[in-house]
């Protein structure tokens, strides 16, 4: 239910919108979007699950209590506690699980006053380890202009949402229960925003797009949404899985000083780690652990209480929820590879060893040798621009393009709903990225619209 006040703040008087819910009544505040000047309303940092702190460390998400009198939602909650690789720092807290509703202010016909608005889910990427659904980072400004109510959420991230010892006390996979925590929440109380329950879409990129591929294919997650959005990742990349889940559990406890083997007895210790503590253990020890993340998704045990994840992607895919995708990728999805320090292994006489361990070891000599031949021929090699390019096309492929296409094709085998296929082009100056990228090799903006020029 709407309720519009108005209150004082800084001598300025700011049109507010309660919301009532279950949990207690909401506060948001009203803005405009930043090209139409469009209005919405805001209701930021919103919890939708209890503090994942002490005891509910490494479990799943459970209902939060609710609150009393009027929650202000015009801040954002604390991102998940996570390494900010560019500063240095550990950033975030444990207590993260919050969302963001941007409701845009409609006006309606009388024909139209009892319709409701479509609601679109951002997840956002990050390699499972970084990120935050702050709507300063992603922007809904757009989607709003198009009468779209938009929710952006975050989940626990690294060790403290993806530790897996096969027990209910930490069963692995919790940054995607906590997902699946906010998808149900926000199915159950959009209706109080002027959002229709019964037209989702949940949207993510990278990690947030393999966390969309596990959504329709995950059977906890059937019938929670109508549509889906996968930007550049699938639940089928090499980074978005990890087989051997176990080893990275036992290893992180041991590397804190838990010599046990017992899982119920790591997990007690571990709830008694300081948060700052394993989050640092979980940072790359060097730069020879380029995307190797150990706490990813991973297939939960068959002794665990209502598993997310209960076979392996590659068994799961061939029982998707059948609703409408469009699924796509970026042109130059390997530009990460470009970072100085990536371009220094690719020195001729280490080319074959980059490429194995790129593919994680997985393939014989001979295949290796192929793939060499396939990117590196020395008749198409013509200078160092066309060699980075090569680079960053294999890294595409490996980490991105080949088991997109393996999803791809798995939704089109369905022949239930449609499914729709993109790949982005545009060259702007917009891409954290390449912004990144730009920053350890400056001389390398030009280097990259000499490649886009070749491309075309």
């Amino acid at each position: 239910m709407f309720v519009i006040t108005n209150t004082y703040r800084s001598q300025q008087i700011h049109v507010t919108m309660d919301v009532v819910l279950e949990q207690g009544a909401l506060r948001g505040l009203h803005n405009k979007t930043l090209l139409s000047n469009k209005p919405y309303v805001s209701f930021l940092g919103i919890p939708y699950a209890k503090p994942p702190i002490n005891d509910l460390r490494f479990k799943a998400p459970v209902k939060h209590p609710g609150w009393s009198g009027v929650l202000e939602a015009i801040s954002e909650g604390d991102r998940c506690m996570q390494y900010a690789f560019m500063t240095d720092h550990i950033i975030g807290s444990e207590d993260c699980l919050y969302l963001n509703v941007l409701v845009p202010q409609v006006v309606k016909t009388q024909n139209e006053l009892n319709g409701k608005l479509a609601v679109m889910i951002f997840i956002h990427g990050g390699a499972f380890n970084y990120g935050c659904g702050s709507v300063n980072e992603y922007s809904p400004d757009y989607l709003l202009d198009e009468n779209v109510i938009v929710v952006t959420l975050n989940y626990r991230l690294n060790a403290l949402g993806f530790l897996n010892l096969d027990i209910d006390e930490c069963p692995g996979n919790m940054g995607l229960k906590d997902q699946l925590f906010a998808i149900k929440w926000i199915k159950e109380n959009i209706a109080a925003f002027g959002g229709d329950a019964d037209n989702i879409t949940i949207f993510g990129e990278s990690a947030g797009s393999a966390s969309v591929h596990c959504h329709t294919m995950s059977p906890q997650s059937t019938g929670l949404f109508q549509k889906a959005i996968m930007q550049s990742g699938c639940a089928l990349n090499p980074w978005a899985l990890n087989e051997n889940h176990r080893v990275a559990a036992f290893k992180l406890a041991y590397n804190l000083g838990c010599l046990s083997n017992d899982p119920e007895e790591i997990v007690k210790y571990l709830k008694n780690v300081p948060a700052v503590d394993l989050v640092k253990e979980t940072k790359f020890k060097d730069e020879t652990d380029f995307l190797d993340y150990k706490f990813v998704p991973s297939i939960e045990s068959v002794t665990v209480s209502n598993p997310f994840l209960p076979a392996h992607p590659l068994q799961l895919v061939h029982d998707t929820s059948p609703v409408p995708v469009i699924i796509g990728l970026n042109n130059m999805e390997g530009m990460i590879a470009l970072i100085e320090y990536r371009l220094s292994q690719f020195s001729d006489d280490r080319i074959t060893d980059e490429i194995s361990k790129l593919c994680k070891n997985r393939y014989s000599t001979e295949v290796i040798t192929k793939i060499k031949d396939f990117y590196f021929n020395k008749c198409n090699i013509e200078s160092e621009t066309t060699k980075m390019e090569h680079i960053c096309h294999l890294h595409s492929d490996v980490l991105f393009v080949k088991d997109f296409y393996r999803g791809f094709d798995h939704f089109l085998k369905q022949d239930v709903a449609a499914v729709y296929k993109y790949e982005f082009k545009f060259d702007g100056e917009l891409n954290a990225v390449k912004n990144m990228v730009f920053a350890t090799r400056p001389a390398l903006r030009h280097t990259l619209k000499v490649i886009q020029i070749h491309r075309i």
